[in-house]
This record gives structure tokens, C-alpha cells and sequence, in this order.
């Protein structure tokens, strides 16, 4: 369904929504299923209730809906399952859609493709995602070969060509589809090997339960959501109308000004504190960093209910939380609830120290930052050393609870220690130069990542704390030089690519811009000397958590 048919659907009357509601809501759904309630979906269907919806990124263009097993309500034949093994390999449902355009056009020419490139990430993601023909949906399915049944080639079972996880637990999988016009759709599962039979019979119920949306089955929703902005407290209405209704079950929705806060939680307070902080941290980026231009842009701020959810989600291995610019989504977790659900063997592994609040809120105060920064330098990413310098600096940051405001910057407890380890010690330190030089691939090597990090950040405490880089004509304008020096760098580049360039171009300018910005940054600059003085300051710096320090260290 369109958004501008969406908005015109208020004209109609009650009586009239009400009985293309009730047209359109699929049949009963039979006992231990339920009605996917989507009304922006291109289908309707039901789903087994032993699974639970986990929400799809934004640029996602295959699927209509992801579920995965609830661990709570796991079938008999897989009870005795090593609960490491179901976490790493959790059984999951999938059902998906797409135009299948690759058969013959009839009654004139087909039309020509656009051959331009992606203008974003955004646009990329989508184009990637997205999927037009049988064949291209399997290129989906890599780690599975898919066979057809003999007597419905609409049936398959999916082979895992990897390894199996465990003895007698080999992956299996089982996909239906069918077709409605040049649409095709249907649903697959992957599971262990003693539910196979019971997984075909849950494909089969789904599957036979498919059929097209209404075409006005969202209309109570998109008048209900309306009336809810009527105040016009809130800009990006529609956007933000759209972005409720496409939440998946159990997920909420909080506006602040700037966010839309989408959340999987039972603690209104710790969500209202969310709201509340990262709108004083907006504020305080956009003192420090003002963007050339207003930025207009309503970001999406995801809080998980725990790690395992936002793993579920797509949540990169060994992180904390991350800022996504294709889906333009922060995603974070929470770390309290995550707390309680450690087992004894990975509380044993943090050596006492317990997840907390604390803890969701350096993320948020992190990740926050590379929102921010992403739209003020003009939609692409400065030096790592600066945004994820800057990142950890901002996780150190103290709110006030009466006024809203930034109070100060206290050090980074996630940072400090490595830092300290590599100025007293030299364990991983790294040269300025190699620093403020690296890229992408060089600083998230993974041998090195922690190091470049702890480096970063100490970096950008230094220069916005040492007494003597205050006092320093050059290096106390550092900071600002390169933020100035990158934007304008990076507009002078996209200028030189002419009108429109795409995002491969965008890409070699955003390069190009580093380099040239940084280069005028620390002309005239001695970084020998600047490094001497930054180490001391390092090692000289009160840790307040000296308890947490490696032994050795």
C-alpha cells in the first residue's frame, strides 16, 4: 500500500474502513497460531505462537516478517538442546514477497533499466536487498541448497551445506511458496534435524494461511496515529506514522523532538530517561558541531530488550550497540536485563563486574554522537579517529536529572586502562601519525581495533582537557580545525564531481576529503612534540577505577 494512498484514507467513512477491515482480516487462525497484524505488510497470514516477531531493518525488500523460536517454548525434541547451541543456531520462520519481473514482457518494450548507481547507503542496502526473480531469491539462501519436491514443485527442503553444530543435530529446513500473479510469496524455517517432521507441518499451516493484504486494511491505524500528532507538537509526521505502524509485535514507540525512541521493554522509566538524554546530548553536540545546514532528519533510536534480542536483530558480534547510516537506526540494548540473564560461566568471565544502566546509557551517548556527526559533516564519516574518539569521549558524559543539561566529561572506563597500559608500558601503543592516518580497514583490523580505540579516545580527552594544549595557539584548535576543514573539504569534492554524483563517487570524495582535510589540519604542526605531551598526559591521568585495571597492566 502506497503512503499517499495511506493519507487519503481519513476522507472515507467509518462505515466503510470498518468493512474493508473486516474483508480483509485473514480466517481464524487455528490453535497454536496467530494473525500477523502488520496492516502495512503485503500479506496476511498466521504464525506458530512458540515464535516470537523480531523486527526487520528498514531497508529490508524481501521480507515481509522474521520470527524466531521463543527459547521458553522450545518442542520436546529439542529440550535436551544445549541452550550455547540454540542461542548460537536459534530455529527461525521467514516470510517473504517480491515482484518476480523476470518473466517475458508481452505488449511492447519493457522498461529501460535506470542505469545509474545508488545516490546512499541507504539506496544500496535496498538495491541489495532486494529481489526480482527465483533465482536471485535463492543467491538469499547461500548456506542451503534447495530440493524440490517430486510431487510439488512448489516445495522444498533445504540442505545445510555446512558443517553440523552438533551429533544428531544437523540444520534442516523446509520452504513453501506460491504464487499470485507476477507476485510471488511463501515462507521457510531452519531447525535441528528432531524437529523436521514438526517443522514441515508448521511451514505447511503458514503457507496455506498466505494471501495478499487488503488493499485499505490499515486505515483505523493510519486515522488513529494521525489523531495522536494532530497537536503538531512534532515534525516528520508521516514519516513517523509510517515507522509506528511497521513496528513489530510487542515493540512500542516514544517521539522525542529529534527520535523516535522504538523499544522492547517493561521499563517505561528507563525508556523516558532514554528521551529525555539523548535530546541533551543532541544539544550539546549541536553546540560543539553545528551543521552547515538544519538537520531535518527524525532518527530511529532501537533499544533491544536484551543482548540475545539484538543479536536476534542484526547486531554486529562483540559490540555494544551501533549506529547503522544505510538503515539510518542507533541500535543499543538493555545491559541491566541483560544482567540477569548470565549464566554462572560468563558472569565468572567479567570478573565481578555487572552489567548496568551505566552501561546503556555510554552506548547511547556513543552512538548518539555518530548519528549526529553523519548529518552535520554532510552525510558521510570524518576520520575514525575523530568519530569514534569522539564517541567514547561523549560515553563519559554526566546529565543532569533536574536541568537537562550536559554537567561534564568524566574519562572513559571502557578506554582508559588500555590507554594508560600503552602510554606507560607501550602494550599496542600507537604513533599520532598512525592515528590520525588510518582508515577504515586499518583501524577495525580486529588484531588492532581495541588499540586504535583506546588511542582515539585518550587522543581526544587530551586535547580537550590538558592545560596545556589550552594554552597552545594550534593544537587547542585542533579538534574544531578538522571538523571546519573536513566539511568544507568534502563539499569542494562532491562539487567536483558534478551534478549528482552517486555513492561510489561520494565515497572517493569522502576519501579524498579526509585526506586533504586532515593534511591542512596539521600543517605547521610538530607531532613528535604534540605526542610527547599527550603520552604524559596519559600517564599522569587519575584513574578512577583502578580496581577494574588488568593485573599487570
Amino acid at each position: 500500500m502506497s503512503w499517499s494512498r495511506l493519507r487519503g484514507l481519513r476522507a472515507r467513512s467509518l462505515a466503510a474502513v470498518l468493512g474493508c477491515v473486516a474483508g480483509g482480516l485473514a480466517a481464524q487462525a487455528p490453535h497454536g497460531f496467530k494473525t500477523y497484524e502488520n496492516k502495512l505488510a503485503p500479506l496476511t497470514f498466521h504464525y506458530p505462537v512458540a515464535y516470537k516477531e523480531v523486527p526487520l531493518p528498514p531497508t529490508e525488500q524481501l521480507l515481509v516478517a522474521h520470527f524466531v523460536m521463543d527459547g521458553d517454548k522450545r518442542p520436546r525434541e529439542l529440550k535436551k538442546l544445549d541452550d550455547r547451541l540454540f542461542a548460537a543456531a536459534t530455529p527461525f520462520l521467514d516470510v517473504f514477497a517480491f515482484d518476480d519481473t523476470s518473466a517475458p514482457v508481452t505488449g511492447g518494450q519493457p522498461a529501460k533499466a535506470d542505469e545509474s548507481g545508488p545516490a546512499t547507503v541507504r539506496e544500496a542496502m535496498e538495491a541489495q536487498s532486494k529481489v526480482s526473480s527465483w533465482e536471485e531469491f535463492e543467491k538469499r539462501l547461500p548456506a542451503f541448497q534447495l530440493i524440490a519436491d517430486d510431487k510439488d514443485p512448489d516445495a522444498f527442503t533445504l540442505r545445510y551445506k555446512g558443517r553440523s553444530p552438533g551429533r544428531g543435530m544437523n540444520l534442516v529446513g523446509r520452504l513453501q511458496r506460491k504464487r499470485n500473479g507476477n507476485q510471488v510469496m511463501g515462507v521457510y524455517a531452519i531447525s535441528f534435524e528432531p524437529h523436521a517432521e514438526a517443522l514441515a507441518k508448521i511451514v505447511a499451516q503458514v503457507h496455506k494461511s498466505l494471501e495478499p493484504t487488503e488493499e485499505d486494511s490499515g486505515e483505523l491505524d493510519a486515522a488513529r496515529l494521525e489523531r495522536l500528532y494532530a497537536t503538531g507538537k512534532y515534525g516528520a509526521v508521516e514519516w513517523r506514522i509510517k515507522a509506528r505502524m511497521q513496528l513489530a509485535k510487542g515493540w512500542k514507540a516514544v517521539d522525542t523532538d529529534n527520535y523516535l525512541i522504538v523499544h522492547h521493554t517493561k521499563k517505561p522509566a528507563l525508556v523516558q530517561n532514554i528521551a529525555r538524554e539523548i535530546e541533551a546530548m543532541r544539544a550539546f553536540y549541536s553546540e560543539l558541531f553545528p551543521a552547515d545546514a538544519p538537520i531535518d532528519r527524525v532518527s530511529v533510536v532501537r533499544l533491544c530488550e536484551t543482548l540475545a534480542e539484538y543479536k536476534q536483530y542484526g547486531g554486529p558480534p562483540n559490540t555494544g550497540g551501533y549506529w547503522h547510516p544505510g538503515n539510518e537506526e542507533l541500535v543499543l540494548f538493555d545491559y541491566a536485563e541483560t544482567q540477569k540473564g548470565l549464566s554462572d560461566e560468563q558472569k565468572e568471565a567479567m570478573g565481578g563486574r555487572k552489567l548496568s544502566n551505566a552501561d546503556s546509557f555510554l552506548v547511547l551517548y556513543h552512538e548518539a554522537f555518530h548519528q549526529y556527526i553523519h548529518y552535520a559533516v554532510g552525510e558521510f564519516s570524518p576520520h575514525d579517529w575523530f568519530n569514534e574518539g569522539y564517541g567514547d569521549y561523549f560515553s563519559g558524559a554526566v546529565v543532569s536529572r533536574n536541568t537537562g543539561r550536559v554537567l561534564r566529561i568524566d574519562p572513559s572506563p571502557w578506554r582508559i586502562h588500555r590507554a594508560k597500559d600503552q602510554c606507560e608500558s607501550g602494550q599496542g601503543f600507537l604513533s599520532l601519525q598512525q592515528i590520525l592516518s588510518a582508515e577504515r580497514a586499518q583501524f577495525y583490523n580486529r588484531a588492532h581495533i581495541a588499540d586504535y580505540y583506546a588511542g582515539a579516545w585518550s587522543l581526544v580527552y587530551f586535547l580537550k582537557h590538558s592545560e596545556e594544549v589550552a594554552k597552545h595557539p594550534r593544537w587547542s584548535k585542533l579538534l574544531d580545525d578538522y571538523f571546519q576543514n573536513v566539511k568544507r573539504c568534502y563539499r569542494e569534492q562532491l562539487a567536483a564531481m558534478g551534478d549528482n554524483p552517486d555513492l561510489r563517487q561520494k565515497q572517493v570524495a569522502s576519501f579524498e576529503a579526509r585526506k586533504k582535510a586532515l593534511a591542512e589540519t596539521l600543517k605547521g604542526i610538530d607531532l613528535d612534540e604534540l605526542q610527547a605531551v599527550w603520552k604524559q598526559f596519559v600517564i599522569d591521568m587519575k584513574d578512577p577505577w583502578p580496581g577494574l585495571r588488568k593485573k599487570g597492566g
